[in-house]
């Protein structure tokens, strides 16, 4: 059964950052006096509240936490971390939709880990207004789209799942997003990975203009994104420019 977290206005969210670009340190809580919760359903206890900061804080270690880190440490950490918050948040989808709840998560209970994360110059990073871009928001939904198949997750970078998650018609259907992300993941050769990504992705938003990939079956699916990978690895040269624009080039 799922639990209630604690919700933070959005008012209360903006000014503990503002707090937090002027350099004061958050500690860790709890609670915070101005929470709020959802009308119906079993909330969470404070003590859980806390595991999830001391579990989080033990992995933050493990990677540098509370000092600087490299970049592939940080990334690693979030991979790491992604199957913890979604096991210790058992929320349903409609409450992970939530923005404030992903503010208090944040602010409130891992102001710390916030800050080592990600530092303090970007406020969609603290303050939820995009779930895709919120330092645990997408943890949690990258951890669910990604269950049973962490290997998968593992196996992307952060560029990937950019393109994977931000674009809203893809990200929000988990089918979509694993399929493709297997035909990226088991890409070889000399193939531009970045660039074809996000020429699968835009042929496959096109594609999505006129199907309703909800009909689909699970192997109609993996049929579409393997046929459409086949197609984007036919007409993308291998120096990642599409023909058109390579013509162009070599003419200047």
């Amino acid at each position: 059964m799922s639990e209630l977290w604690p919700h933070l206005p959005a008012v209360v969210g903006g000014a503990m950052y503002a707090q937090v670009k002027a350099g004061i340190d958050l500690a860790p809580q709890s609670s915070h006096p101005d929470q709020i919760w959802a009308p119906v359903g079993g909330r969470v206890s404070p003590r859980r509240i806390r595991e999830l900061a001391d579990v989080l804080s033990s992995l933050g270690a493990r990677y540098g936490f509370p000092g600087s880190a490299a970049p592939e440490a940080r990334v690693a950490f979030d991979r790491d971390a992604a199957a913890i918050v979604r096991d210790h948040m058992d929320l349903s989808w409609a409450e992970a939709g939530n923005r404030d709840l992903w503010s208090f998560t944040s602010l409130v209970v891992l102001p710390h880990l916030t800050r080592w994360r990600f530092g303090t110059e970007n406020r969609e990073r603290w303050v939820a207004t995009d779930l895709t871009r919120h330092t645990w928001a997408r943890l949690w939904w990258q951890a669910v789209v990604f269950a049973g198949h962490e290997e998968v997750l593992a196996a992307l970078t952060e560029s990937d799942l950019n393109q994977l998650l931000e674009r809203r018609s893809i990200g929000g259907d988990p089918r979509l997003v694993l399929e493709i992300a297997r035909a990226v993941t088991g890409l070889s050769g000399s193939a531009p990975r970045r660039a074809v990504i996000r020429d699968v992705t835009l042929r496959l938003m096109r594609y999505l203009a006129f199907v309703d990939v909800r009909a689909l079956t699970d192997q109609q699916i993996r049929n579409l994104c393997s046929g459409l990978m086949a197609e984007t690895l036919r007409r993308l040269p291998h120096d990642g420019l599409p023909h058109q624009r390579r013509d162009n080039v070599s003419a200047m």
